[in-house]
């Protein structure tokens, strides 16, 4: 196996939870993973109703049809929203000069915009000057075309926008934006021209897009069946909006596994892993639609393993949920997330170098690399302050800050990073991606008060039934396991468990850490013989 080749590793034999890894070597460089009860919704396009104006938040609460009320800030709000009788679907298509911003989109600088665009956007900014807070915008009963930022969390409502994204392979549209733009990743000055001319030609009587990374050096013809696709789903959003009375989704992205494959299979991906005949077919549809050249080679683990415990990605999987992580040579950051903020320390431990100043900055240079790696697998949103080993040499402290901004850079979230400060602290803020891993699979220890975490009873039953379907048929097993994992496994999962057709009896025994349940094969089942 090439250590150094991007590989896609698919755990899609657990129905309880699906987990898909992109890894270099035994390396996660980025996870997706989501549990059947805790389906993402960010993305969705959703047809609210506002329920009330709250000036003091300067926020609005809508209702979507969901659980509970989202949340829509005002800097989310169009300021065509503004003006009386203006229907929802003819908002969403009102160029506005917050549009990019408001949708995260990697754009080029406003000052080569047509003056054309010059003019929409200087009336634009007239209309905004004088409305000052959401109820200049809206009121309760109006009804609004939003799209999920943020998946509901910790009691909250989902995070809604009104400047919808519809994200592709290899463009994104945005109604609002009104013209073209392209990544600013995308460096060649010949390849952004060529993806303009393509873009300019698909949205001429259409919406605005945006070229993305993905797109460079990808044929024409390709990019074209990719932009139709988005035209005819967002042709499809209009259709469901008109005469629409009752709140609900008007579209909901792909599935998650497909979502999380368009995600991480970037063009250096060689090889995508999976662990059942079902992730095989909708992987092998997504590579025949996106990469009908080639693309990634796509295999079925053969292992008796869990899929990713066979490709050494279970530890590094395990430690996403543990505050402290080694980075080597003895030392480790430790992650501590509170209610305002997230923190970030970092340990000498062991590692020794030939000074005091030499070992600070070997240190803080492995936890640079790590802590931004950590961030991004573990979806860090808010306020992130990095607790460094000071140093006295400011080449140190500048080589220290440049390595953590070109690590955060790999990062496809949108952040912003302060400069290296006194005392080595060195203070971020990052946009959430989706739902995160911690509010899946764990949650705050009621034992320590909130000062760390232990591992969830479900995500412990799921441990065990990971390691039973490797075993083979008519099996007599004994489980030994913390008593809220018993409860689990003898309540939600009691269907899972017997439908494997061992002779399973499940012990209760408090001192078994809920994370590290005991199998213990005892004998084939007499029943089978």
């Amino acid at each position: 196996m090439n250590t150094d080749a991007l590989r896609l590793v698919v755990n899609h034999s657990d129905p309880e939870e699906v987990r898909v890894a992109l890894c270099k070597g035994t390396e996660l460089q980025g996870v997706r993973c989501w549990q059947s009860e805790a389906i993402s919704i960010v993305g969705a396009v959703y047809w609210g109703r506002v329920l009330q104006v709250e000036a003091g938040l300067e926020a609005a609460f809508v209702d979507i049809g969901e659980k509970r009320a989202a949340f829509l800030h005002f800097g989310n709000i169009h300021p065509a929203y503004a003006e009386e009788d203006c229907h929802p679907m003819e908002v969403a298509e009102r160029p506005s000069r917050i549009a990019e911003e408001a949708a995260g989109a990697p754009e080029e600088p406003m000052d080569k915009m047509s003056s054309a665009d010059r003019e929409g956007e200087q009336e634009e900014d007239l209309l905004e000057k004088e409305v000052h807070s959401p109820a200049d915008f809206l009121k309760p009963g109006d009804t609004v075309l939003v799209q999920v930022l943020r998946d509901p969390v910790r009691g909250k409502g989902a995070t809604l926008t009104t400047f919808l994204s519809l994200p592709g392979r290899y463009g994104v549209l945005m109604p609002s934006l009104n013209r073209v733009g392209v990544s600013r990743k995308i460096v060649d000055a010949k390849e952004r021209s060529r993806l303009r001319a393509i873009f300019e030609g698909m949205s001429a009587a259409a919406a605005g897009m945006i070229a993305r990374t993905a797109a460079s050096g990808v044929e024409e013809s390709e990019i074209l069946k990719d932009l139709e696709l988005l035209q005819s789903i967002w042709a499809d959003v209009r259709k469901q909006s008109e005469g629409r009375e009752d709140v609900g989704c008007l579209w909901q992205e792909a599935s998650p596994f497909i979502r999380a494959v368009q995600d991480l299979c970037y063009g250096e991906v060689t090889e995508i892993l999976v662990d059942s005949d079902g992730a095989k077919e909708e992987a092998q549809e997504y590579i025949q639609r996106y990469f009908p050249d080639g693309g990634p080679a796509l295999t079925v683990s053969t292992s008796s393993k869990p899929i990713f415990e066979a490709e050494g990605l279970e530890r590094d999987w395990q430690l996403l949920f543990r505050p402290r992580v080694p980075i080597g040579s003895g030392a480790s950051i430790v992650i501590h997330e509170t209610e305002a903020l997230v923190a970030i320390d970092v340990n000498s431990g062991r590692l020794d170098r030939n000074s005091l100043e030499e070992t600070a900055f070997d240190t803080n240079c492995l936890a640079a690399v790590e802590a931004a790696r950590q961030i991004r697998l573990r979806d860090i949103g808010g306020i992130v302050v990095l607790d460094f080993i000071d140093m006295r040499s400011p080449e140190n402290r500048f080589a220290l800050e440049n390595l953590f901004r070109d690590e955060l850079a790999k990062d496809p979230a949108k952040s912003k990073v302060g400069p290296l400060a006194a005392f080595g602290l060195l203070s971020m803020t990052r946009r959430r991606q989706g739902f995160g891993l911690r509010k899946g699979s764990a949650w705050m220890c009621k034992g320590c008060g909130g000062s760390g975490s232990t591992s969830h009873h479900q995500a412990g039953g799921l441990r065990v039934l990971r390691k039973m379907r490797t075993f083979s048929k008519s099996t007599s097993i004994q489980i030994r396991c913390h008593p809220g994992v018993e409860a689990v496994l003898t309540g939600a999962f009691k269907e899972a468990l017997y439908n494997l057709g061992h002779s399973v009896k499940v012990l209760a025994d408090p001192q078994v850490p809920s994370g590290d349940s005991v199998v213990e094969v005892l004998a084939p089942d007499p029943r089978k013989r």
